[in-house]
C-alpha cells in the first residue's frame, strides 16, 4: 500500500502560497489511502490565512489559484472580486502511474483534496464537480457542505469508485460553480492514494490452467 503526495515543488503544502502550516500537518485526521467507496473523511483543523494569491510557476497546475465560476454575474466574497481570480472550470490532472505497478490492479482509491474557501453554505452558489467527465455528487455535496468564510483551508479525502478511473492513470477532477458563479474558492494541494493487489501474468494463467488440466485428466485416469 502506498500513497503519492502530487507537487510540483519541494513543498506545496503552503496555504496557498501565503505562509506555511507550522508545526500541524494540514491532513491529520483524515485517511489518505485504503478508503473504501463513498466514504470521506475530515481533517481535524482548520487554517486561515490572508489573501489575495496567485500561483507560483512550480505549483502544481490548478492549485494555489482563485477560481470563480466559469459564468460570473454576481461578487460574494474577496475572491470574487480579486484581480488574480480567473473563470472556472478548475480541472487537476492527477497522474497516479508510480503507484501502479505492472501486473497490479488498484484495489481502492482514496483522492485528498485542501479545499479553501467553499462558501456554499452562507453564500448559495452551488459547485459541480466531475471526475474523468462523470458528475461525482458525493464529492460535490462535500464540499458544498463546507461553510470556509475566513478564508479557510480544510483537507478531505473520499473514496472513489474504482470503476472511474482509466487506462491511463490519470484523474481529472473539475470544479465548478453554478448560480451566478460569485463565490471564489481555491485548492492549496490535492493527494491521491491507491491499494494494490497482483495480477497474474498471462503466463501464470497459462500454467494454471495446464495444471488443472493435468489433475483433471490424472482423475479421470484413476476412475
Amino acid at each position: 500500500d502506498q500513497h503519492l503526495y502530487l507537487r510540483r515543488a519541494t513543498a506545496d503544502e503552503d496555504a496557498l502560497g501565503t505562509g506555511v502550516y507550522g508545526a500541524s500537518d494540514p491532513k491529520a485526521g483524515a485517511t489518505l489511502e485504503g478508503l473504501a467507496a463513498g466514504v470521506v473523511t475530515f481533517a481535524s483543523n482548520t487554517f486561515g490565512h490572508s489573501f489575495p494569491f496567485a500561483p507560483a510557476p512550480a505549483d502544481f497546475a490548478g492549485t494555489d489559484q482563485i477560481f470563480v465560476g466559469s459564468v460570473q454575474t454576481g461578487f460574494h466574497d474577496g475572491y470574487s472580486s480579486s484581480a488574480e481570480r480567473i473563470n472556472g472550470p478548475q480541472v487537476l490532472r492527477l497522474d497516479y502511474h508510480a503507484l501502479h505497478a505492472a501486473n497490479t490492479k488498484i484495489t481502492s482509491f482514496t483522492l485528498g483534496i485542501a479545499a479553501d474557501d467553499f462558501q456554499f453554505v452562507p453564500i448559495g452558489q452551488p459547485f459541480l464537480v466531475t471526475i474523468n467527465g462523470v458528475d461525482h455528487n458525493l464529492l460535490a455535496t462535500s464540499l458544498n457542505g463546507l461553510n470556509q468564510s475566513g478564508p479557510l483551508v480544510q483537507f478531505l479525502s473520499l473514496g472513489l469508485d474504482t470503476a472511474l478511473l482509466t487506462a491511463n492513470d490519470t484523474l481529472s477532477l473539475s470544479i465548478d460553480q453554478g448560480g451566478d458563479g460569485g463565490d471564489g474558492w481555491a485548492v492549496d494541494f490535492a493527494t491521491v492514494g491507491v491499494t494494490t493487489a497482483p495480477v497474474p501474468a498471462p503466463a501464470s494463467l497459462g500454467l494454471l490452467a495446464m495444471a488443472l488440466g493435468s489433475i483433471g485428466a490424472l482423475r479421470r485416469r484413476l476412475r
